[in-house]
């Protein structure tokens, strides 16, 4: 882990394996986000799924989103190193999944064949194949400062930014008591479209927004950033880097296209 806070060490798992919807985009918005910023990024890609890896060098652990089908072993490959996962993250690691992949996070998911696929448990989620393939718009609001000890004020929620994404929802998921969501929606289906949109716990972040969602909301990217960085700017008494508008005018302005857009259109089903 280097001590200056400027270099981001992105560990990809499998993104030969999961590698639906172009979320590739999420590592490439990472790195190009830190370079805006003076912060060098080194990517540690793991292909296969019997590939050893290193959490002690990892900032961040990147999932893509992936079929059904290749969930079960994508669950077991995590399971295998549940107790060091938890202890990464509970260090202050970030592990960030999208899409599909976020039931191998999970505690287990239901297909429809009454198959029961167990996840890592690294997230209190449960997951229910769908009948149908639902695809649409997704827009919420993340629900909380994602740093250590950076409680949410009036005037930061006030400032927070909608997440734009799409979703291609093949399950529906249900939060355990206490598990927080990542985000309520403003527009789509979410996690059952009960509002709840992905979840969070610690440095675990699952989303249902693909996109790739760090290539659209670059405001988020920098909360994901900063939250992989917390460690290393903590101990060399370094800051957050801070969203500045003038860098990503093209983003704003496909954001309010999104949102203009959507307003027009009913809440899918």
């Amino acid at each position: 882990m280097s001590g200056t806070g400027n270099k981001l060490n992105i560990l990809w798992l499998w993104p030969d394996i999961l590698c639906q919807h172009g979320d590739r985009g999420n590592v490439m918005a990472l790195a190009r986000v830190s370079g805006l910023y003076g912060i060098e990024t080194e990517i540690t890609r793991v292909s296969r799924l019997n590939d050893d890896f290193d959490l002690e060098g990892a900032d961040i652990v990147m999932l893509g989103p992936g079929e059904l089908v290749v969930m079960p072993e994508i669950s077991s490959a995590l399971a295998r190193r549940s107790d060091e996962l938890k202890a990464y993250v509970e260090s202050g690691g970030v592990l960030f999944a999208a899409g599909t992949t976020g039931a191998a996070l999970g505690v287990r998911t239901r297909r429809l064949d009454g198959t029961l696929i167990n996840g890592a448990g690294l997230l209190g989620i449960e997951c229910r194949e769908r009948e149908t393939v639902l695809g649409d718009d997704l827009i919420f609001l993340p629900a909380k400062n994602p740093l250590p000890g950076k409680a949410e004020t009036a005037d930061t929620a006030a400032a927070v930014l909608p997440v734009y994404g799409i979703q291609i929802h093949m399950m529906d998921i249900d939060l355990a008591a206490g598990q927080e969501p990542f985000g309520h929606t403003v527009y789509g289906y979410g996690n059952n479209g009960s509002g709840a949109e992905g979840a969070v716990s610690g440095g675990v972040i699952f989303t249902n927004a693909l996109g790739p969602v760090l290539v659209k909301n670059p405001w988020l990217t920098i909360d994901v950033i900063n939250l992989a960085l917390y460690r290393q700017r903590e101990a060399a008494g370094g800051e957050m880097i801070q969203f500045d508008p003038g860098l990503f005018e093209l983003e704003l302005a496909s954001a309010e296209a999104i949102k203009l857009f959507n307003e027009k259109k009913e809440k899918p089903k």
